[in-house]
């Protein structure tokens, strides 16, 4: 199994013991994706809809690549590699 670092927005830590960098393992997004949620009860709700969709506010990327560019949940990870995390921002002026 792949080992990846997964970096945690400030508003998710609070699921992460307010850890910036965890580890957890996958062959692909979306398996890295549920190795967080399974070690880290309760950030799964925040990065999944009700559908287990990753809604549009929340972006993933893979190397600093958004995975949408690349081929989505299904995006392969290494050994080493870095996912992150990021809630779009929200806000701003009317």
């Amino acid at each position: 199994m792949t080992t990846v670092t997964v970096y945690i927005p400030s508003t998710f830590r609070r699921f992460t013991d307010n850890e910036e960098h965890v580890t957890v393992q996958g062959s692909c997004v979306s398996e890295v994706l549920d190795s967080l949620g399974a070690a880290y009860p309760g950030i799964g709700d925040l990065i999944y809809d009700g559908d287990r969709e990753i809604p549009r506010h929340i972006n993933i990327y893979v190397n600093n690549q958004e995975i949408h560019d690349l081929n989505g949940t299904a995006t392969e990870v290494a050994d080493g590699d870095q996912v992150a995390v990021i809630p779009a921002l929200a806000g701003g002026s009317q």
